[in-house]
């Protein structure tokens, strides 16, 4: 497989992770491995988590000792296999239309939040402030800017070329 922003661009990343949704290997994983038990470790990430776009399990799998649950429309059954947790299938405009039916203590998104088109963000943003205090976002570039009316950055750490931001909700 090309390297996956290449395939977004030739199937488009709904399209991508459709034929791809079952056999998906994650080509951070394990820089986001790391970032992830680091940040745990510094951060005491612990209670409920939800795993946003959890792909194959790489966040969920380091964060065993927390009670988590994937969201992801397409990797659902690839990461149950992988981490024997629940996934939730819903896309950015579903949670958007529809909200999120549970609390967490935490929300981890993962080389994802940037896929959000620019329109729904702040409305996602929105959503996710409803149902949790604490959003990290694992990132490998600088979008997108969650630090806003929903959210305010608390902390980053940057590792390689990977960055893992913290933000706190402004209104949850």
């Amino acid at each position: 497989m090309d390297a996956i922003i290449n395939e977004y661009k030739k199937h488009g990343v709904d399209n991508f992770y459709r034929l791809h949704g079952n056999d998906y290997e994650n080509p951070h994983r394990d820089i986001v491995e790391n970032i992830i038990m680091e940040a745990k470790s510094k951060w005491n990430i612990q209670g409920n988590v939800l795993d946003l776009c959890c792909g194959s399990g790489e966040v969920s799998n380091v964060l065993k000792d927390c009670d988590v649950e994937g969201l992801d429309p397409y990797t659902s059954e690839l990461y149950e296999k992988n981490t024997n947790n629940n996934c939730i299938e819903m896309t950015f405009k579903d949670i958007v239309c529809r909200g999120l039916e549970k609390r967490y203590d935490n929300v981890i998104c993962s080389y994802a939040l940037h896929l959000c088109e620019r329109s729904m963000l702040p409305i996602l943003l929105y959503r996710i402030s409803e149902v949790s205090d604490n959003l990290f976002v694992i990132t490998p570039h600088k979008k997108p800017d969650c630090d806003g009316e929903f959210f305010k950055e608390k902390e980053r750490m940057k590792r390689e070329r990977t960055t893992i931001i913290w933000y706190e909700s402004r209104i949850a």
